[in-house]
């Protein structure tokens, strides 16, 4: 579904680091091994605690969960850390652990409806979706908040935790419905994705198709690949996205060729479109147009 790639952009930790593992196949990060960031979570100030959740974040997103089972009972505390922060940056390190970590679901609930710090908020949604992936309480919680979050970048996680629910997030149709009136572009998107999927689909068609000329092309992107997933049988998806591969941004142009792929044979009336493309300076474009032909004559 598109939405993961905002959930994927939130987590994203600026991995710049090479990480590999040491002879005793312990994995490092910036020179350091696990149990040194392990070890910083224990007995760390609050800066060195930061530094190590970013490390074992790193590690597990490298190397997979179950390396970094270890740190779980060492960043739930520091979910309650005085420090904004910190707060952050542990909830940052138990998204790449994933359901591994859902015994912190609760403590990031909270964190994600009640504190304070909006870029907490958004750490805490960003990483509930991956540790307690498409549960009541991930849906009770990113309703709650989409209603009534004052921060747009807060709605916008839960509008595609929700999002990312499919069909498990009806209990959050109400929020949704709401929210496709709000002010954020993306929010309105992802909100309309939602309600094309579990409610009334006509209703949500103009707000879907009303993004791909919004003046973000992060927006025209999302909206492109949330019509091909929310809405590919209606009539009226495949000519604007014909009409989005003329957009000027490449992720744009990519977003829609991948939309039309993802429609298959009913988007045969892309096809000469697509073939135009197959001359686009960028060579990603190129070559997805050639997948997405493929995949249309299928």
């Amino acid at each position: 579904m598109r939405a993961v790639s905002v959930l994927t952009r939130c987590l994203a930790l600026g991995i710049l680091s090479v990480l590999a593992f040491g002879a005793a196949d312990e994995p490092f990060w910036n020179s350091r091994p696990l149990g040194y960031w392990l070890n910083q979570l224990r007995v760390g100030d609050a800066a060195a605690r930061m530094q190590a959740a970013r490390g074992v974040g790193e590690i597990a997103a490298a190397h997979g969960a179950a390396v970094v089972t270890a740190a779980i009972p060492l960043l739930v505390p520091c979910l309650d850390s005085p420090e904004a922060p910190l707060r952050a940056a542990a909830a940052d390190a138990l998204g790449p652990i994933g359901t591994a970590a859902g015994g912190a679901g609760p403590r990031l609930i909270a964190l994600f409806e009640k504190d304070p710090d909006p870029s907490v908020r958004r750490a805490a949604g960003v990483a509930l979706a991956r540790v307690s992936p498409g549960s009541s309480d991930l849906i009770s919680s990113s309703a709650r908040v989409l209603s009534g979050d004052r921060e747009a970048s807060v709605r916008e996680v839960a509008a595609a935790a929700l999002v990312e629910a499919g069909p498990a997030a009806s209990p959050g149709l109400p929020a949704a419905q709401e929210a496709m009136d709000d002010r954020d572009p993306m929010v309105r998107v992802f909100s309309a994705a939602i309600v094309a999927r579990v409610g009334d689909r006509s209703r949500a068609m103009p707000v879907l198709l009303g993004g791909l000329s919004n003046n973000d092309p992060a927006v025209r992107a999302e909206s492109a690949g949330l019509l091909a997933d929310a809405a590919p049988s209606d009539q009226a998806a495949v000519p604007a996205l014909i009409n989005t591969l003329r957009d000027a941004d490449r992720q744009v142009r990519l977003a829609a060729v991948d939309a039309l792929a993802t429609i298959g044979p009913p988007a045969k009336p892309a096809l000469d479109p697509l073939w135009h493309l197959i001359r686009d300076p960028d060579e990603d474009v190129r070559d997805r147009a050639l997948r997405a032909i493929k995949l249309i004559k299928e």
